[in-house]
């Protein structure tokens, strides 16, 4: 087209580029960002899922479903007696779902240049970060649960040793929670090795239940209890601090504790016309709840500014 002079009288041609920026962000960023940060999440991310109980269902996009069953008796039948029911009443549990969000942000110069290796970690910290959030929850939950520490559970005079542990599972085997190789126990990194150093412990490997946070963490199945190492990645996100030099930490019955996943990861993109980024929002829509009305859980103290020994 024909636009402005070069000299008087004289039009000169000017070419006009206009560039239409389609709403569309790279093929890996749509499909492979989604089903890789799925994968670690699922993975890696949400570590404490296989340690508690899914919701049995859900109502609508509101709430999270969980059920306590009652215990039943069975009873001796003699010859023409009616059955008759035995009052063993079926608690339902409705837990308001809450959303938790990642959001980040990729320059449009980088997302074309990233190498496989750049992309996972952009997959990575969005996952992690998720899932991170969602096992606070749980540990959050179980906390407003339990009350203060029993006497017999404050171990925060001394290291954190196997008689401690078998106290524990005394108390959780009182609470009559069954022995099957579903209890569960994380540990910050001190208590973690003060644990391992008891002989009794680490003399020999001790293999239990097939979780996929075996995979992302060490663990002992000792005495009838999976025991992993937890440490949070900042303070007090995981263990309540009560006092100078004390950490308080939680064993747990599977059925005692439950997490209504209902939706795992949901992504969604945009781009940024001002800022040339794409933005990325990551979701997860989920609920955790106590089930067992204070029984298969156990609150107990430890010292956190202990010596590592072999006893």
């Amino acid at each position: 087209m024909s636009s402005g002079l070069s000299s008087p009288g004289v039009f000169t041609s000017i070419n006009i580029e206009v560039i239409a920026m389609s709403a569309q962000a790279p093929e890996w960023f749509r499909t492979q960002y989604p089903a890789r940060a799925m994968h670690i999440y699922q993975e890696r991310g949400n570590r404490l899922r296989p340690t508690v109980s899914p919701a049995v269902r859900f109502e609508g996009s509101s709430k999270a479903i969980f059920y306590l069953a009652g215990k039943m008796k069975a009873k001796k039948k003699t010859r023409n007696e009616r059955n008759t029911p035995s009052g063993s009443a079926r608690k339902k549990f409705e837990v308001d779902l809450y959303t938790w969000t990642a959001f980040d942000e990729v320059e449009e110069w980088d997302m074309d240049r990233m190498s496989v290796d750049e992309r996972e970690i952009v997959f990575e910290s969005g996952a992690m970060a998720l899932g991170r959030a969602t096992d606070i929850e749980v540990y959050q939950v179980m906390a407003a649960a339990q009350g203060a520490v029993p006497a017999d559970l404050d171990f925060s005079a001394s290291n954190f040793n196997a008689a401690h542990a078998m106290t524990l599972c005394k108390a959780l085997q009182q609470d009559k929670v069954p022995w099957d190789g579903n209890v569960y126990c994380g540990l910050p990194a001190l208590q973690w090795n003060q644990f391992l150093g008891n002989k009794v412990v680490n003399s020999s490997d001790h293999v239990g239940t097939d979780v996929p946070f075996v995979k992302a963490t060490d663990t002992r199945f000792w005495n009838g209890v999976n025991w992993f190492l937890f440490e949070e990645e900042e303070p007090q996100d995981l263990y309540p601090v009560p006092g100078l030099n004390q950490q308080d930490l939680f064993i747990w019955h599977r059925s005692a504790m439950g997490w209504g996943s209902h939706t795992d990861l949901q992504m969604r993109e945009q781009w940024d016309n001002r800022a040339d980024v794409w933005t990325i929002n990551l979701k997860a829509k989920g609920a955790a709840k106590e089930l067992q009305e204070g029984k298969g859980i156990k609150r107990f103290r430890t010292k956190s500014d202990g010596t590592i020994a072999i006893v």
